[in-house]
This record gives structure tokens, sequence and C-alpha cells, in this order.
């Protein structure tokens, strides 16, 4: 995909982290000169262009937008320390603090942030295999802020890599993550779910590999988690010895134990 990055109408007072954002990127920069988003697009025989704004950049492709944002993960993690209520995700994953965690599928980073909240003493690595996806991501997890400080803190302690799965895991070491985690996009789409709509035209839709949860397995001190729908064949086919929910959930989580 080509893409661009520009400044809103009103342009920067400071440039430093749209520069880093840039030589990060390899996004080329072209000036706005008042010009409209469309325009930029057309002349620039462009796919998309990244809009930088002081509280992260956003992407617009003519039809959706796609920024960062914490997703469900504020509403999960707002339920449970309000009212006690379990996150399905973090009991799969039977986080406990100080686990590392290797989510390979970040995209928005919903699951990621939860587990980066249950682990505040350990490490969470996010990977994303788009590098259009990844530094929007990565720059706009860096200067989120919100009036809460326990979501900035859980936000703020991921570290996004933009590496495809497969490639990333064959070069660790064995054990080198307690927990590693995949979110694969659902090939037919949740009607629901539309915080990752933008998501789809840009995320790497294949199905997961074998070879990828054998590395996994070796990777992983504890265990090994894949997220599915509730009616699909995935979690069988991948070998998970334990599914948890799905009965009456649109979601289930397979588990595949490497520790015990």
């Amino acid at each position: 995909m080509h893409i661009i990055a520009t400044t809103p109408q009103s342009g920067l007072k400071n440039y430093t982290n749209f520069n880093e954002f840039l030589a990060e990127s390899g996004f080329p920069f072209i000036p706005r000169n008042r010009r409209s988003l469309e325009v930029l697009l057309q002349e620039n025989q462009a796919d998309g262009v990244v809009v930088w704004y002081n509280d992260g950049p956003v992407l617009y492709n003519g039809k959706d937008k796609f920024f960062f944002h914490p997703s469900m993960a504020k509403n999960r993690l707002s339920a449970y320390r309000k009212h006690g209520t379990e996150d399905p995700f973090a009991n799969a994953c039977q986080i406990e603090d100080g686990d590392s965690v290797l989510d390979c599928t970040l995209g928005l980073g919903a699951d990621a942030i939860v587990v980066s909240y249950f682990t505040p003493r350990g490490i969470v690595v996010g990977l994303e295999s788009s590098p259009t996806i990844a530094p929007v991501v990565k720059w706009g997890m860096r200067l989120y802020d919100s009036q809460m400080s326990w979501l900035n803190e859980a936000i703020k302690r991921i570290e996004v890599v933009n590496s495809e799965h497969y490639e990333y895991l064959s070069r660790l070491a064995d054990s080198s993550f307690d927990i590693v985690y995949f979110d694969p996009m659902f090939r037919h789409a949740l009607l629901k779910s539309q915080p990752i709509s933008p998501l789809r035209s840009l995320a790497n839709s294949l199905p997961l590999d074998l070879r990828a949860i054998e590395q996994a397995c070796r990777v992983a001190r504890k265990r090994v988690v894949i997220k599915e729908r509730a009616d699909g064949t995935e979690l069988q086919r991948l070998g998970c010895s334990t599914i948890i929910g799905g009965k009456n959930r649109k979601i289930a989580f397979g588990v595949i134990r490497v520790g015990e």
C-alpha cells in the first residue's frame, strides 16, 4: 500500500514527534498547502493518508478513518474495577503479575491492554504485521492520555513491534515469554464488532499456520491462548486442549498448556 503523511489544515506547532513518526514509518511527507485529503490522495495516487494530530495519528483512506483508541479494553477493565466482573480473556491466560506476554496479532491492542493492566510488573509485547497499522497504533498508544491513570499506564507499558508473528517467534529462544496469544481476524465478521471494521481492509486475514503454533508452544513457558468465534472450528484444528467460553458467548478462547 502507498501511504502518505501530512498535517492538519491548521499546521503543527511542534514537529518533533511527527518527524520521529515519519522516520519510523517511512511514510513520505506531503505538505498540506490547504488541499483536501481527497485531493492529496488523488494527486499522489495514494491508498491512504495519515494526518498527524497532537493526540495521535489518524489514517484516512477515502471511506474510513483508523486511529488508536482503547476500544472495549476500557469498558472491560472498568467493569472489573467497579464490579469485579471477570474477564474471559484474562481467565484464559491465567495472568499473574510479573508475567511476560507476547500478543502476536495486536490490531488495536484491546487484549494487550487488558493483560498489561493485570501484569504491571511484567512485559507485554504486541506484534503487528501491517506496516500501516503498526506505527499508527504505536504512536496512538504513546500519545494517548485520559483522566484514568490506570488505563494510561497499562497502555504505555505495551511495546509495539512491526513484525510478522512467525518470523518473530522463530528468532526467539525457548521459553522467552510466559504467555503467547493469537487473535486472528475472524473470517466472518461479527455484526456488532464495529470498532475493528476499519481494521479489516488493512489487517492480515490469513488463518493461523500450524507452524506458528508450534513455534508459540516452544516460546511459551506456561500457555498459548487463541481467540476464535464460538461457532468456529479453528481451535480444534490448532490443537487446543481446553476451550473456555463459547456456550453463551460469541467468542471462545482455546488454551494449549505447555508448562505442565
